[in-house]
């Protein structure tokens, strides 16, 4: 009892700090179960990581907001690792940066309690169930942070650039399903191209486009992830322009060829885009 009573107290304070500090994301911000207990059997390594990456430019409803908290608790299961992780443009101090990393790990299997006391076992079980759902809420609260401090007073918005470097984690994680949930209004900003023009979404030529990712090696490598896009051309009301402009309006063609631009760029990045979201999914982010 003193154990899980010393997880739970650890759980608790743990929760309170899971504010983005600078240290945090680096490593398993979870507490283990295994370790807590000091079972003898060696935890499997998570088989599923999903990669969240909030872009810092984009202003979402609330509804959007709860669909990204919604998406990611779905995705946060046992033998499961996420990572939340924010951006804009590398030149004005909103690099990226990941904020938390978390291992969910999978329960003790049953036959290893028979060589464990049997007033343990409730303890261990109730504690895999404590941080299944102390890892949830970590998620959920640094989401929610990132996402209410966005802002669109920010210039640039460097999404390929920020792509690239999360291929490296991608690339170097063992786990069999990857997924890169990426939370952005898909409008690059950067010295490569910009996607805006006269407030508004610009409608670019996705061939000509991405002639320019490739000139300019801007490609990523994914490792094979699937991509789930939220919030693609989001656009907040300007204060001057047609009215049009200061509606945030976006065409059908606008938005079709943004999202062509998106599928070709992943295909060439070794990812599979599953939904570009103009802005919600209709369907589930999943493996």
């Amino acid at each position: 009892m003193k154990i899980i009573k010393n997880l739970a107290r650890l759980l608790a304070l743990a929760l309170l700090q899971v504010a983005p500090v600078a240290h945090a994301g680096l490593v398993n911000d979870v507490p283990s179960c295994y370790g807590a207990y000091h079972l003898k059997a060696a935890p499997q390594p998570p088989d599923h990581l999903v990669y969240v990456l909030i872009d810092q430019t984009v202003l979402l409803d609330p509804n959007l907001q709860q669909s990204v908290i919604d998406n990611l608790d779905r995705m946060i299961q046992p033998g499961s690792k996420f990572v939340i992780a924010e951006f804009s443009a590398f030149s004005q101090g909103h690099y990226l940066d990941v904020l938390h990393t978390g291992v969910v790990e999978q329960p003790l299997p049953e036959d290893a309690y028979a060589s464990i006391p049997i007033t343990k076992a409730p303890q261990i079980r109730s504690c895999f169930g404590q941080q299944l759902a102390f890892a949830r809420k970590m998620a959920e609260t640094t989401a929610k942070q990132v996402m209410q401090a966005s802002t669109s007073s920010l210039n640039a918005s460097e999404i390929m650039g920020a792509i690239d470097e999360v291929g490296l984690a991608l690339r170097s994680d063992q786990a069999t399903n990857k997924v890169l949930f990426l939370v952005s209004d898909g409008l690059e900003n950067s010295r490569v191209t910009s996607f805006y023009a006269h407030n508004s979404v610009r409608d670019i030529n996705p061939s000509a486009e991405l002639g320019k990712v490739k000139s300019n090696q801007m490609f990523a490598d994914l490792a094979g992830a699937k991509v789930f896009v939220l919030g693609g051309a989001m656009m907040p009301p300007a204060t001057q322009g047609s009215r049009a402009e200061r509606d945030g309006y976006r065409d059908i063609k606008t938005i079709h060829d943004l999202q062509a631009f998106w599928q070709g760029y992943f295909e060439s990045s070794h990812a599979h885009l599953v939904e570009f979201g103009a802005p919600a999914l209709v369907t589930a982010v999943s493996w």
